[in-house]
């Protein structure tokens, strides 16, 4: 388990959800330091705070957890929607490339 990537998840997506520490430390009951050490990779977490933290941010625990599991790809893929929403054609048009030439480079050179 990479406690880093995800303490960094959490902590996104607690800011894209706009909540504060303080506010999922209310939400969850437990302290705003240990909320910090989490999300910093510092210190190990128990099934109870991931499922209360998960429940807080209203994801599942397989979206806190995906950059540790082995079939996660319905979770990538959803998150690469997400992120598409909002685009223009234009956009598209080019992340769509950008996407085809890494793939590409991804498959030669790994």
């Amino acid at each position: 388990m990479d406690y880093c990537k995800l303490g960094l998840r959490i902590k996104e997506i607690r800011k894209k959800r706009r909540m504060s520490q303080q506010t999922l430390s209310y939400e969850i009951d437990y302290s705003i330091p240990h909320i910090s050490h989490v999300e910093n990779g510092t210190t190990k977490l128990s099934v109870d705070f991931l499922v209360k933290t998960a429940n807080a941010l209203q994801v599942t625990t397989d979206q806190l957890l995906c950059d540790s599991l082995d079939n996660s790809e319905m979770i990538f893929q959803g998150e690469i929607m997400e992120s598409l929403k909002d685009c223009s054609n234009t956009e598209l048009k080019i992340i769509n490339r950008l996407i085809k030439d890494v793939k590409v480079n991804l498959r030669e050179n790994i």
